[in-house]
């Protein structure tokens, strides 16, 4: 009896930060890890050219030399593709070790677009006073009222509560 084995094809996607290295080179850096996937036999489903990003602390990372290279920026970008899951670990490995990859991370996803974009900034209106209309009553809201009491709030939780 011969034994068929299947290659499970999963969805993947790799996000990495890239540093130590001229802005002019980073694309060719973002196409030699795009090689190593590529290499592999996965199938690139999307990608995100990186982009240059403030990071939230600074990274150290280890030198050849033994001393540590400081990074407060660096240019982020990822690349979702479809691979084998039995090669995924050597794909990781390859990209972890490449030497202008400062962080990397790996995760299982599905194959539709779900990237929604970027959030829109919050407006704060505190200036503006707000009114609204609810069931034909007009209410303003009032931003420089004072706490209510609780015998305040208690009359009026009575006069909104009415026994039949």
């Amino acid at each position: 009896m011969t034994e068929t084995i299947h290659d499970d094809q999963s969805v993947y996607e790799i996000g990495y930060l890239i540093a130590g290295v001229p802005d002019e080179k980073v694309q060719d850096e973002a196409g030699s890890l795009k090689k190593i996937i590529g290499d592999a036999g996965a199938v690139v489903i999307a990608e995100e050219a990186p982009h240059r990003q403030q990071l939230a602390y600074t990274i150290r990372k280890k030198t050849v030399s033994g001393g540590y290279e400081k990074h407060d920026a660096a240019h982020f970008g990822w690349v979702k593709f479809e691979l084998g899951s039995d090669k995924i670990e050597a794909v990781k490995k390859a990209i972890e070790l490449h030497p202008s990859v400062l962080r990397m991370l790996l995760i299982t996803t599905v194959r539709e677009n779900t990237y929604l974009g970027k959030r829109a900034p919050a407006v704060v209106l505190a200036s503006v006073p707000m009114t609204a209309t609810v069931s034909g009553a007009l209410i303003e809201e009032k931003k420089d009222v004072a706490p209510a009491s609780v015998e305040e709030m208690d009359k009026s939780i009575d006069n909104m509560v009415k026994e039949v």
